[in-house]
């Protein structure tokens, strides 16, 4: 008997190439995560919700891609994602997407006098490593930028090498994922030190973050970092 996975990453193969995607791309275009189609190689079947938005992605049917039709069919137009995400070559792609690496790690202090390990990321916007497609609700946001996570002291929300939309404009609210730019890793090349992490509050004088790995808590004083971007969930910007 045939391996039901194994027709489904065949036929995702098939469409990816008439579609001229690549593995990575498609991923994110589906879930915004970059291994969706990587962790089905894995063995991992995908949720139903995550097969339906790829084969959107892909311009066919989840029956096509589990082998129960040979007719490709895109979805129609009454269909509800269909009618809310475009055909992949009908959205320009052009938002830049800048460089970024593991940093070096820094200590924070924490309730108790405490310190904490926390993951830092190298930035650098001079350097454009790639660019998204610009879903339907960024057409006239020409600020907003991408990035792939480095590091993974942020998953499971994000991992490493996922691509996130960051949005420079609206002020971050408590519970938002947000980039932090630090002001002693900055120079006239565009590089900065910046923290991925999590906005427990916000104030005059500090900011409160949160990571998952290790788990913690910890403040930053305002004269340590100098501007605070909140990452963009990809629904919104499908105007999902």
């Amino acid at each position: 008997m045939t391996d039901p996975l194994a027709i489904m990453l065949d036929r995702i193969d098939e469409r990816r190439a008439a579609l001229g995607l690549s593995e990575r791309k498609a991923s994110l275009m589906a879930t915004g995560k970059a291994d969706m189609i990587r962790d089905m190689r894995r063995g991992r079947v995908p949720l139903a919700d995550r097969l339906k938005s790829l084969a959107v992605v892909l311009e066919t049917t989840v029956d096509y891609l589990q082998g129960a039709t040979d007719v490709t069919g895109a979805p129609s137009a009454s269909n509800g994602i269909r009618s809310i995400v475009p055909e992949p070559q009908a959205m320009l792609q052009d938002i830049p997407v800048y460089g970024t690496a593991l940093g070096s790690e820094a200590q924070y202090g924490i309730d108790g006098d405490g310190t904490v390990i926390v993951e830092q990321t190298d930035l650098n916007t001079g350097e454009v490593v790639d660019r998204f497609r610009r879903p339907p609700n960024l057409q006239n946001r020409r600020d907003v930028y991408g990035l792939y996570v480095a590091g993974d002291s942020m998953e499971p929300a994000y991992e490493a090498g996922q691509g996130i939309l960051i949005d420079p404009k609206r002020p971050p609210n408590a519970r938002d994922y947000v980039v932090v730019y630090l002001r002693d890793r900055e120079d006239s090349d565009g590089a900065a030190g910046v923290l991925i992490k999590r906005l427990v509050r916000r104030s005059a004088s500090y900011i409160e973050l949160q990571q998952y790995n290790p788990a913690a808590t910890f403040r930053l004083d305002a004269r340590l970092y100098r501007e605070v971007h909140r990452v963009m969930p990809w629904d919104e910007a499908f105007g999902m």
